[in-house]
């Protein structure tokens, strides 16, 4: 089988980051427990590796990461995740005398900053992303004047007080829907100061999908389902490639080979919170068809 496979692939330096502060705080803290509010980055593998050294997620669909903060043993560590969090987080790990890590991306650090800039300016921020993703949540806790435009979602300009207000987007949207949202808020707001925050491991990853030869007939895409980052890249593969099956998958193990021959020609993407080795035995796989 002839494989196309688009680089950059493996983790971003973010999530490097990320569970690089992980495993260093439970290296320094071998008695105490070391528990991460949500998922530290979305890949459920890093989840099971981090459980393997000792290193508890605390997710339950069922009840909000203040419930889960507020059942936290005041003894443990606390990380908060590469995504971001409210703020209100860390007020009540204070309360608690619980100690706690940051590992939010750096990126995601910048964005939280331009926009409390901002709102110390008197400015209104329209912020670009999906309700209820750890990254927007973080975003909209920073102060009433940070209005959430999702999507898919309607939204009402008449909120906005501002002329200029500041946009802003969550950093692993799709940068082709990006331009048409950006035309919209301007038709409206003609004055609005308008930042592309696509983070530059989002924006590689994106390219590479786009630069996917025509021919292929279907493009995997490698990721958890929760990544936000890869289910933009499969969105980007089904528009630029039309013709192809475009497939998301979590490991290896969701391949199915019978429909494809030695003849077949496909291509292989990741997102940044995938692990290279996912990928590696992925793309060894469709070669060995």
């Amino acid at each position: 089988m002839n494989v196309h496979v688009t680089n950059p692939h493996g983790y971003c330096m973010g999530v490097i980051s990320a569970i690089d502060m992980a495993k260093a705080t439970k290296k320094q803290f071998p008695d105490r427990p070391v528990v991460v509010l949500g998922m530290l980055v979305h890949n459920r593998e890093v989840v099971e590796l981090l459980a393997k050294q000792g290193i508890e997620t605390l997710q339950d669909p069922e009840k909000s990461l203040e419930a889960l903060l507020l059942s936290v043993d005041p003894k443990a560590i606390v990380i908060f995740t590469a995504h971001g969090h409210d703020r209100k987080l860390e007020k009540i790990a204070r309360e608690r005398g619980i100690e706690f890590r940051d590992a939010t991306c750096v990126k995601v650090s910048k964005n939280m900053d331009i926009i409390e800039a901002a709102l110390k300016d008197g400015h209104d921020v329209l912020y670009i992303g999906k309700r209820n993703h750890p990254e927007t949540t973080a975003a909209l806790s920073l102060g009433k004047r940070v209005f959430l435009l999702d999507k898919d979602i309607p939204f009402d300009y008449e909120k906005v007080k501002d002329p200029s207000p500041l946009v802003v987007n969550q950093t692993t949207l799709s940068f082709l829907e990006l331009a048409h949202i950006h035309a919209d808020i301007t038709a409206h707001l003609p004055d609005a100061r308008v930042l592309d925050e696509i983070c530059s491991a989002t924006r590689l990853r994106q390219q590479a999908v786009l630069d996917i030869p025509e021919d292929v007939e279907a493009i995997f895409i490698v990721g958890s389902p929760e990544s936000a980052n890869t289910e933009k890249l499969a969105e980007v593969a089904r528009l630029s490639h039309p013709r192809a099956r475009v497939i998301k998958i979590k490991t290896v193990a969701d391949i199915d080979s019978r429909p494809y021959s030695s003849s077949s020609k496909v291509a292989v993407a990741s997102g940044a919170s995938t692990p290279l080795e996912t990928t590696e035995n992925v793309i060894k796989l469709l070669k060995s068809i």
